[in-house]
Order: C-alpha cells, then sequence, then structure tokens
C-alpha cells in the first residue's frame, strides 16, 4: 500500500461518516415527516453537503501521485472533511425528538437559527480548499480555479452573514451553478485539476 493509498482511508472515514449522518438525518426526517415544516433551502443544502462530500473525496484522488506526504500534511487535508462533518451536524438537526414532542418542528426556522455558523464553518472549509494545492505543493495559489473559488467563498460568506431568503435562494443557486460546473466541466475526469 503506497502513502497516499493509506491516507487516503482515513479521509475516506471521515467523509463516510458525513454523508451517513446526512442520510440518518433525511431518514429521521422522513420519520416523523408529518410533524416537520419543510423548507425547500434546508432540502437543498442537505443535497449540496452530500454531493460536496462526494466530490471532495473524488477530488482529492489528483494528489495520489503528486504529493511527498507528511504528517502535517496529513493532518491539514483532514480539516476539510472534519468540517463537512461539523457542519452536516449542525445542518441535521439533533434536537427533533424533544420538539416535535411540543408539535411541528420548522426546518425554515432551524435553517435560519444556524445559518451564521453553518455557513461559516463552509466558508472556512472553502478557504482551507484555495489553500490545499498550494499547501500540497501541487499548484499555486494564483490560478484560474481560485476565481470559481472566491467567487463561492462570497455566496457563502453571504449567507453567513444575511438571513434574507432572497440573499440565501440567490447564494444557493450561484453555489449549485459553481459546483455543477467544476463536478462535470473541470473535475470530470479522476484525478484532474
Amino acid at each position: 500500500m503506497d502513502t497516499f493509498n493509506y491516507i487516503s482511508v482515513m479521509i475516506s472515514i471521515i467523509l463516510g461518516v458525513g454523508i451517513t449522518q446526512l442520510f440518518a438525518g433525511i431518514g429521521n426526517i422522513l420519520q416523523i415527516r408529518h410533524r416537520v415544516r419543510q423548507y425547500w433551502l434546508f432540502s437543498l443544502w442537505v443535497l449540496v453537503l452530500i454531493i460536496i462530500n462526494m466530490h471532495m473525496w473524488w477530488s482529492l484522488w489528483a494528489f495520489r501521485e503528486s504529493v511527498t506526504w507528511n504528517y502535517a500534511m496529513f493532518l491539514y487535508v483532514l480539516i476539510g472533511p472534519a468540517g463537512l462533518v461539523i457542519a452536516g451536524h449542525i445542518l441535521i438537526p439533533g434536537e427533533f425528538y424533544v420538539d416535535v414532542a411540543k408539535g411541528k418542528f420548522d426546518l425554515k426556522q432551524h435553517y435560519f437559527d444556524i445559518s451564521r455558523l453553518f455557513f461559516g464553518i463552509i466558508a472556512g472549509v472553502i478557504v482551507w480548499a484555495m489553500f490545499l494545492e498550494p499547501v500540497l505543493g501541487v499548484r499555486p495559489f494564483l490560478v484560474g480555479f481560485r476565481i470559481v473559488q472566491a467567487i463561492g467563498f462570497a455566496a457563502v460568506t453571504s449567507c453567513a452573514v444575511s438571513k434574507n431568503t432572497m440573499v440565501h435562494t440567490v447564494a444557493s443557486f450561484i453555489l449549485v451553478v459553481l459546483l455543477a460546473g467544476v463536478m462535470f466541466l473541470l473535475r470530470y475526469k479522476a484525478g484532474a485539476f
């Protein structure tokens, strides 16, 4: 087993935990769906977070041959997946059963209650991703792809500082378009930069 495959096991475990907790959260919501007031932005971000987890795992394959690994790099690489797990845990409400006993659980209220923290963590993950290639010595910081990441960072940050539905709608649309563009145009093949 080479170093990358060894390191990727831990990355895969962390990302797998994140995806598992998101799917479990969906299952919990479906179980009590009659007592939950749904909200489309919440549902969109659960889906987006699942896709980001899978895309992160897919994108990390690019580092399989281009990095001479050390412990500091290993720890740095784990920051992004860990951030996604924490963000997913914040997004999926854990207080369901207490609040459901009192009446309906409102996912719109929950979404905006956690938005500053959730989007702040996602913004941190984007900053981590912006520095990932330079830290690993793969590419310099100043490449065209950083513009896409900076736009994503600006959109996520706008969601962190605003509770306006229109801001969240526009920013979410921008992020979905950026993510689709990156997945299907830039990183469609495994290992693409």
